[in-house]
């Protein structure tokens, strides 16, 4: 765990006077992997920047991340008891709360980077790709795709959902990382992050048959034995090959990015241990 950043979102969040909205937002934020802010860590120090620099973006893109999951386990999307290992926010506190607290860390998550320090011209660009990428170019679409499956069944319909839904997350954090090291190529970083989204994903729906709900924090809900995932594709061995091949292509493109990735390789294999 990041100690340094960890205190970062504590004293954030204790800005807030004490309400349950509050509350619950304190509640879903603690206990995150924080596997997005690393990577904006990560790439940062390659370029032998302070990492410190990149906790207001690594903080807001936290809270969309944060958000997404509370929205993500409500009745009417999935359906899930608990997330990070304790109950889903609308479990512990009710549903409209949970709502609202969604509905907050998305709002404020903004907030954080209009008040940050960075030059005008970043924030306007961390701005335009939270937006794009957590929106209707990005997560939201990919929720869309997912939660109706309006997608060809397919390895082709199944990497549009992937690369909208948990890629698009990660394209933010490989963007805002350049924005701060005054990276011009995004097409470089979009497609990083459009591949470790991929990955993870291709790996959330192997855990889904391999380990317990205990083992990862979540629930399994009625609604996910009916979903169009990886497994509907791929077979269990099939799917493991399929993310051995995605991490050689992976570790292919950091091969060619112009920064010390040694930190960078580091989160990468986090995710291929976890």
């Amino acid at each position: 765990m990041n100690s340094n950043f960890e205190k970062y979102i504590t004293d954030y969040f204790n800005r807030f006077s004490d309400n349950q909205v509050t509350s619950a937002m304190k509640y879903m934020m603690d206990g995150g992997k924080r596997i997005r802010p690393e990577i904006i860590f990560s790439v940062v120090k390659g370029y032998g920047i302070n990492e410190e620099e990149a906790y207001p973006c690594a903080l807001a893109l936290e809270m969309i991340q944060t958000y997404s999951l509370i929205h993500d386990d409500l009745p009417a999307m999935d359906d899930d008891d608990m997330r990070r290992g304790k109950p889903s926010c609308h479990k512990a506190y009710r549903e409209d709360v949970a709502i609202l607290a969604g509905d907050a860390l998305l709002t404020h998550s903004f907030g954080v980077i209009a008040e940050s320090s960075y030059k005008p011209e970043v924030k306007a660009r961390m701005i335009a790709a939270m937006s794009k990428y957590a929106g209707m170019s990005g997560m939201i679409y990919g929720q869309l795709l997912d939660c109706t499956e309006e997608v060809e069944k397919t390895r082709k319909g199944l990497v549009e959902i992937q690369d909208n839904k948990t890629g698009g997350l990660f394209k933010i954090a490989c963007l805002f990382a350049g924005y701060i090291a005054g990276i011009n190529d995004e097409e470089s970083l979009i497609r990083l992050g459009s591949l470790i989204g991929i990955i993870f994903q291709n790996q959330d729906d192997l855990f889904d048959a391999t380990k317990t709900s205990l083992e990862q924090g979540k629930s399994y809900s009625k609604k996910d034995q009916n979903k169009f995932t990886a497994l509907s594709v791929y077979s269990v061995e099939e799917l493991k090959e399929e993310i051995e091949k995605e991490f050689k292509e992976l570790y292919s493109i950091v091969n060619t990015l112009k920064f010390d990735v040694v930190y960078l390789n580091e989160i990468l294999e986090r995710i291929k241990k976890r």
